[in-house]
């Protein structure tokens, strides 16, 4: 759980902090005039962030209230150590790979819904962001409006992920879903899209109106749970300007996680029931290899959330099977799920030569 104040932890000695003359133990109160109620607050001032462009602090020292002035000069990753240069190289090479496979499914069925489905989904994953990054909200403000939502708007709707994966099994490998409850899966990108809209738009163009109560949000046990689960809780995707209570908020992000978690169960069973009903064997094993991956990516999922929290819920050090260590060898298994969707996807046949497939695919 976040603390609602922020405190300084640590100052790197040759650091923008450093020469702003921050010390360890002060308090953040505000950054370019945006009051810091929580890390929320400091995520959406991090985002406007902008190389060698003055940024005034007002930090609290004991009773003291101080103001300051950083300037960052030099990119972060420069001040990396080997490890993490070498994570970070692991993350985004594996972003990139979701990409490549997400346009080699694109273009290889092109008119099948299924098809742009997968796609979409692999391609949602390869730009997924938690929270905006340092300069996130800076670099594309400097962009004209009609480059900058779309990229704004493609990072943010990795929440409605569990809803395109509910999608994309109830039209792959058949429509098995019949067309009024397809329909029906769409009801919480109505609910949730204009939220996801509006408060990404609001955190390039007009971040004062996410700035809420985050005390009282950040304590609340549904918001936990989020966090423990997921790892980071989507707050400023979610902070619409209408939501500024704070119960309001935290009833708002309880559906949301409810509809993640019903979404993603859902999708798994609707998959693992259509490799039972299909008869060609070819197919059943593809599907089968497909509906195992999943299952590996579940027990992946579970054993993360273990990893992370085992401390914090139980109180003891964990087993080694839920060490840190493991949790490199999650980054391989994770790569399992698209790769062998990508190689469904890749060598379906075309339905309207097979034999096999007694309906056309949608």
């Amino acid at each position: 759980m976040w603390h609602p104040e922020l405190i300084v932890a640590d100052v790197a000695p040759d650091g923008p902090m450093a020469r702003a003359g921050l010390r360890r133990g002060d308090v953040l109160e505000s950054v370019n005039g945006l009051p810091l109620r929580g890390m929320p607050d400091w995520f959406v001032a991090r985002a406007h962030f902008r190389r060698n462009v003055p940024i005034e602090l007002q930090v609290r020292r004991g009773n003291q209230e101080l103001k300051g002035r950083l300037v960052i000069a030099t990119p972060a990753w420069r001040s990396w150590n080997r490890a993490h240069l070498l994570v970070d190289i692991a993350f985004y090479s594996i972003r990139f790979l979701l990409l490549l496979l997400a346009i080699a499914i694109a273009f290889s069925h092109p008119q099948e819904t299924s098809s742009r489905l997968g796609a979409l989904l692999l391609a949602t994953g390869a730009v997924a962001e938690g929270y905006p990054s340092s300069g996130w909200a800076a670099s594309l403000r400097a962009l004209t409006a009609p480059f900058a939502i779309p990229v704004c708007l493609a990072v943010a709707f990795c929440l409605l992920a569990p809803v395109l994966w509910l999608t994309f099994f109830a039209t792959y490998p058949h429509r098995w879903v019949g067309r009024r409850l397809l329909r029906l899966i769409f009801l919480p990108v109505l609910i949730f899209a204009v939220p996801i809209m509006v408060s990404t738009l609001a955190m390039v163009y007009a971040p004062g109106l996410l700035a809420r109560d985050w005390p009282a949000v950040l304590s609340a046990a549904p918001v936990r749970l989020i966090e423990d689960a997921f790892g980071v809780t989507p707050l400023l995707f979610l902070g619409v300007w209408p939501l500024q209570s704070a119960v309001l908020q935290i009833a708002f992000l309880e559906l949301w996680l409810l509809v993640s978690v019903a979404c993603f169960g859902a999708g798994a069973l609707l998959l693992w029931t259509a490799t039972l009903r299909l008869r060609n064997p070819l197919e059943r094993r593809r599907f089968g290899l497909l509906s195992a991956a999943v299952a590996v990516f579940v027990v992946v999922v579970i054993h993360n959330i273990l990893a992370r929290n085992w401390i914090g819920w139980f109180g003891t050090l964990p087993p080694r099977v839920f060490s840190e260590a493991t949790l490199e060898a999650e980054d391989v298994m994770f790569l399992l799920l698209p790769i062998t969707m990508a190689i469904c996807l890749l060598n379906r046949p075309n339905p309207s030569r097979s034999k096999f497939y007694s309906t056309r695919f949608p």
